[in-house]
């Protein structure tokens, strides 16, 4: 009777099975890569898109607040100008215009509403306290010889045919820059009411006075 012998169990392996399983390990290497690199690609693309949610809440101050049309300014060489036009809510909440910023246009800017004086029957214009509040859907109208914004002490002269940059601000800390075109108008001469703070200014003049006359001429900002 044949006698079964058996192997040892440290008997090397055929070489062609050695480099099968040498070549089976590395390609489960490269496989485990290939996962890892694909989660860490995964990761890098969410931490990519994280900035631009935080720079669009940044810049949501100075979203569109309200929808403009028929603006424009008024030409000045000294002194003041005004800014109209129409202000529409499109929102579904009220919104209240509260201040106008003109940069380095003028020295003072504010809201002014026009009021009839029951004594001279003439009408005057004056700060309006709190702003202008507009319901969803209405439209706050700007015009000349009614309610208006109102830039004071110019720097420089709001010349005709250019245009003119100023900033909305309203509640909620909401801000909106509008731009408008000049021009030549030679109606609205309201004058301030008794006790306002600017009435030494008196009525709106179109006619330059001599110190104000070498402005430089404003350009957009």
């Amino acid at each position: 009777m044949m006698k079964t012998t058996t192997a040892p169990s440290n008997f090397p392996l055929p070489v062609a099975v050695r480099r099968g399983i040498t070549s089976l390990a590395v390609l489960g290497l490269a496989v485990t890569a290939l996962t890892g690199c694909s989660a860490g690609g995964n990761q890098a693309s969410d931490e990519t898109q994280a900035p631009a949610a935080s720079s669009a809440e940044d810049n949501a101050g100075t979203e569109q607040v309200v929808e403009l049309t028929d603006g424009w300014a008024k030409a000045a060489d000294s002194n003041m100008t005004s800014v109209f036009g129409s202000l529409k809510n499109t929102g579904d909440q009220p919104v209240t215009l509260e201040s106008i910023d003109a940069g380095g246009t003028a020295g003072v800017a504010e809201l002014h509403e026009t009021v009839m004086n029951d004594q001279t029957g003439s009408t005057e214009m004056k700060r309006v306290e709190g702003g202008f509040e507009i319901a969803p859907g209405e439209t706050k109208t700007l015009e000349p010889g009614g309610d208006h914004m109102m830039l004071m002490e110019l720097k420089c002269a709001v010349k005709s045919g250019t245009d003119l940059t100023v900033e909305l601000g309203f509640d909620n800390d909401r801000t909106q820059q509008i731009t408008v075109p000049v021009r030549d108008y030679a109606g609205a001469q309201e004058h301030y009411a008794p006790g306002e703070e600017h009435s030494e200014h008196g009525e709106h003049s179109e006619m330059p006075s001599p110190e104000s006359s070498a402005l430089p001429e404003c350009h957009e900002h």
